[in-house]
């Protein structure tokens, strides 16, 4: 496929799992009429308020996991041929919790992927770390999945895109800790550099920083949410054939092409 729509459902955070899952309904059905290959959802999109709220991950695992999950599958069901990129949840596995983003479609589970580089929030709370990267193969070239401060991690970007990753969603979150950053510049750094996608998606609430979205192509910014905390959904065509050719001309060592 030479052309991959992408529609992302930036999000304000509300006080209640029950609003997340409300307005993350209502936008991922407003997103579908637009037709898109892939929807994708923000780091944390079903926790209510911050993480920072809670007392442990496990609480946030017993408020919030069953209900994500069947939410999730039960919007992959109603648009069976799109690809839901679920934001990311707190999984439970052999008595260890995990930040975790899963991929569906048609109501499956495709994989998931565990987020490696934490933020000492998430350690004091008891979340581990993933060991794993994560590129799923679809028919619009290959998938990969980083979450938040895991683009800081070199290894594990760089382990991503050896396994042929050519779009990177990464769900990220609004916290009230965050450093003001103006711009993407290291995801476009890494776009650039690496001939890849990054599909910055996540969330916003007045006073927070950082969970700003962005469409970022090698080549420069796509399109972008505004700094205002508001629901919003961004769409986009990815264009697959001129990515893989941009990729060809940095594997020769050539200039950045245009």
């Amino acid at each position: 496929m030479d052309i991959m729509k992408i529609s992302l459902i930036h999000m304000k955070t509300r006080n209640s799992l029950t609003q997340l899952l409300s307005a993350a309904r209502e936008k991922i059905r407003e997103a579908a009429k637009q037709k898109p290959n892939f929807i994708a959802l923000p780091e944390y999109f079903s926790v209510p308020g911050f993480i920072e709220n809670f007392s442990s991950a496990e609480e946030i695992f017993e408020k919030t996991y069953n209900s994500t999950v069947e939410f999730l599958k039960n919007v992959s069901a109603e648009f069976p041929n799109i690809y839901i990129v679920g934001g990311t949840l707190v999984e439970k596995s052999q008595n260890a919790f995990f930040n975790t983003c899963m991929i569906w479609k048609n109501a499956k589970l495709l994989g998931s992927y565990r987020k490696r580089s934490l933020i000492n929030m998430e350690v004091k709370m008891g979340i581990n770390k993933g060991d794993k990267p994560f590129v799923l193969e679809t028919e619009f070239g290959k998938v990969g999945i980083l979450i938040c401060a895991d683009i800081f991690d070199s290894e594990a970007v760089k382990q991503t895109v050896s396994l042929g990753a050519e779009t990177i969603f990464l769900p990220v979150a609004s916290l009230s800790t965050h450093p003001n950053v103006k711009g993407h510049p290291l995801s476009e750094k890494i776009a650039s550099e690496n001939g890849v996608f990054i599909i910055k998606v996540g969330n916003t609430c007045s006073g927070a920083k950082g969970g700003r979205s962005a469409i970022i192509a090698p080549w420069g910014i796509i399109e972008e949410a505004e700094e205002t905390p508001s629901d919003k959904v961004l769409t986009a065509d990815l264009d697959m054939k001129r990515l893989r050719r941009y990729r060809e001309e940095i594997n020769k060592g050539f200039s950045t092409p245009q």
